[in-house]
């Protein structure tokens, strides 16, 4: 049985462990030590990494009653130093030790009951049993978070059995059998937990709620603390000084100058679609059949704009049936129409063509598309095209 360290004392982060046994699993090689401050994951936290001796520690599991740590390669018997990746630790204790007290807060204050809590690489969050909470319950309940990150409140770890769990008044159940580990922070919650945290709320550093969404029927909350909240902030001042140096506006007057960028975009999309639908009328127009049939051969066209096109051309031309091409590296993409006079079913056409192709299409009798890869010329597209016509003659 490994011995826990890192409830011991969640700021041991170097240890002189023995390696008892290891192996190979479905997940890479794993090391079983006689005791251990890597915590493994568990309860919404994710696991520590860092070394074994030689090793990279890379992912830390309980499996069947044990604790194995994975590492990069296989570690023999032996005594190591082990090293917790420290920066990793107290980011994860931070966030963690930061939902308890959101968590109580939002449960205490307004009888929002947290459901589940996600430890992610990048945000932090929490789901309530809730369709939504307004953005004024959020704020104070953030400004009362930081006032108590601020009284350097006590934060304390004890063990209990089940029966004296039933006594006690948790905020949720134990969902373990046998010893139950509680953590409290100090007059504000009391709650099973086997996760590591600092020692008192001061070390939280700051909470800040940065989003919410709806989700699993409820609110999820999504939010940040300490460190991890500082480096958002940065990231956000990085991002504002960019902006106010491209749009040329003081920070105040960002959403203002996006709102005219924006609206002179949708001016500019507006006047270059009406002239390329100009355009496109003026190509169409300038597109003569040849006893009835439309051949064209294009390089890198967009489909969607010959598919305009060709619409354009079989409505000014309707006894006659169409043909583009569009080549690009090695691909071809067709588009076949015919007008509302002239005989045939486009889809047949257009699965004789992609037969010679890597690639698939569809539409109706009247207008198909499709493509794909293909090392066939387009000269051989195009006899294809008319012995396809001749059927429908």
């Amino acid at each position: 049985m490994t011995i826990k360290l890192y409830y011991q004392d969640s700021e041991i982060s170097e240890a002189r462990v023995g390696v008892m046994d290891s192996g190979k699993d479905a997940a890479g090689y794993y090391a079983i030590l006689d005791q251990s401050c890597f915590y493994p994951e568990g309860g919404g936290q994710p696991a520590d990494q860092g070394e074994i001796g030689p090793a990279k520690v890379l992912d830390v599991q309980s499996v069947e009653g044990e604790i194995r740590h994975y590492t990069d390669i296989q570690l023999p018997k032996g005594n190591f130093s082990a090293h917790v990746d420290w920066q990793r630790r107290w980011d994860h204790m931070q966030q963690h030790a930061g939902q308890h007290l959101l968590s109580a807060l939002l449960e205490d204050d307004f009888g929002f009951k947290t459901q589940s809590f996600h430890l992610g690489k990048e945000r932090v969050s929490i789901d309530l049993d809730l369709d939504s909470a307004t953005k004024e319950q959020l704020l104070a309940v953030e400004n009362k978070a930081n006032g108590l990150i601020r009284q350097c409140l006590s934060i304390s770890e004890r063990w209990i059995t089940s029966e004296q769990a039933k006594e006690l008044n948790l905020r949720k159940p134990p969902v373990v059998e046998g010893d139950i580990r509680l953590v409290e922070i100090a007059g504000i919650d009391f709650n099973p937990c086997g996760g590591t945290h600092p020692k008192n709320t001061a070390d939280i550093g700051l909470l800040k709620i940065i989003s919410t969404e709806k989700a699993k029927g409820g609110m999820r909350v999504y939010f940040l603390c300490g460190d991890r909240a500082l480096q958002h902030f940065n990231f956000l001042m990085e991002t504002t000084d960019k902006l106010v140096a491209q749009l040329n506006a003081p920070a105040a007057e960002l959403p203002q100058a996006a709102k005219t960028l924006l609206a002179d975009k949708a001016s500019a999309d507006k006047a270059i679609k009406n002239l390329q639908e100009q355009l496109l009328n003026l190509e169409a127009e300038t597109i003569n059949p040849a006893n009835g049939i439309i051949e064209k051969l294009f390089e890198g066209r967009p489909i969607k704009e010959l598919q305009q096109l060709a619409r354009l051309v079989i409505v000014k031309n309707p006894s006659v049936t169409v043909l583009f091409i569009s080549t690009s590296e090695g691909d071809v993409r067709f588009v076949c129409a015919r007008g509302e006079q002239a005989p045939g079913d486009m889809r047949e056409v257009l699965q004789q063509l992609l037969a010679l192709t890597r690639g698939k299409g569809g539409g109706n009798a009247q207008f198909a598309q499709g493509g794909g890869a293909t090392d066939n010329s387009p000269e051989i597209f195009k006899g294809v095209f008319r012995s396809a016509l001749k059927n429908f003659k």
